[in-house]
């Protein structure tokens, strides 16, 4: 089997259908849906299991007698999957219908393929791209540089060599823990390829708070990440290149806290991962205006950070790009 797409599922009736039509949509068709029902209460668990009765698909459901959080969920999927090449669906997004067929044709025996994106809204989508690389230390140095997006769905990994590394996710951890394993990835990979296709669109259905995102228990479970990241970083063969890019990457994880107008969010910025804040204005791949977006909060200047996203955010990207 050339393929499994791994799908943790939960309280997702009334997203699924997109999903599933885009895998009943393939035209490459030997692969397996890999679903993790996580303790699902609504009515996902019908949804899927009549989508594996009927659909063609060859496919079927895992059941996690509770809700385990999504990397308890993807570890589960890991060990059940049976192709040469893992890939990674949410159950809010779809694949295009030729996205295996590219995939495989491209493959190679590569450890890692990559490709780009849509950002989907309601009633239309715009295509992202993904930073330049055709080389582990370039996906790297993007990565960890906040110029290159980690998130699972932009990416299919060689099942073997997953399972030879390693790789895995960490239970309960389960913010950042995309960040960690495609670094933790990449450090380890040999043969990579990079599509210029945007094979996958991401549903941009809702927003959460920022101060959701970083409570206290968000960001313990982001140090846990980061740290494994870091130390699969350590032991790569490019360690002292990518050294630099350990305070890029702290930087880059806590940047969000700075988009807005809340001084203790600004304040949680400046003392987290304090050691970074040195760098504010080191990483040149990142546009100037974050750089001394960084600057600014590093020297606490919270008026000029509000400034900034009232101006940028609200002005600029509020009105003149609405």
């Amino acid at each position: 089997m050339r393929f499994s797409i791994i799908i943790p599922v939960y309280n997702a009736e009334k997203t699924l259908s997109a999903s599933l039509d885009s895998l009943r949509s393939q035209t490459f068709r030997d692969f397996e849906a890999v679903f993790i029902d996580d303790g699902s209460s609504d009515g996902s668990p019908a949804i899927l299991e009549e989508f594996c009765q009927e659909s063609g698909v060859n496919a079927r459901v895992v059941r996690q007698s509770k809700n385990g959080g999504v990397a308890a969920a993807r570890n589960r999927g890991l060990r059940e999957a049976k192709g040469e090449y893992l890939a990674f669906l949410d159950a809010d997004d779809t694949i295009s219908p030729d996205a295996l067929e590219k995939i495989s044709a491209s493959a190679n025996g590569a450890d890692i393929i990559g490709w780009n994106w849509q950002l989907g809204f309601e009633k239309n989508a715009r295509e992202m791209r993904q930073a330049q690389y055709d080389t582990p230390l370039q996906a790297l140095k993007n990565l960890m540089g906040g110029t290159m997006r980690w998130n699972l769905w932009l990416f299919a990994l060689r099942r073997v060599f997953v399972l030879e590394n390693g790789l895995a996710f960490i239970d309960g951890a389960n913010m950042g823990e995309d960040m960690q394993f495609m670094i933790g990835a990449f450090a380890r990979a040999g043969r990579i390829v990079r599509l210029e296709d945007a094979l996958y669109r991401y549903n941009a259905v809702s927003a959460t708070s920022i101060s959701r995102q970083f409570t206290p228990e968000r960001r313990r479970e982001i140090e846990q990440n980061l740290q494994a990241a870091q130390k699969a970083v350590a032991a790569s063969a490019c360690a002292l290149e990518l050294a630099p890019y350990v305070d890029y990457l702290k930087l880059f994880l806590k940047l969000p806290l700075l988009i807005g107008t809340d001084e203790e969010l600004y304040r949680l910025w400046y003392g987290w991962f304090p050691e970074a804040n040195q760098a504010a204005l080191a990483n040149k791949a990142l546009p100037l205006r974050t750089r001394v977006l960084q600057w600014m909060a590093g020297k606490r200047q919270w008026w000029a950070v509000k400034l900034y996203y009232r101006f940028v955010y609200q002005f600029v990207y509020g009105i003149i790009y609405r």
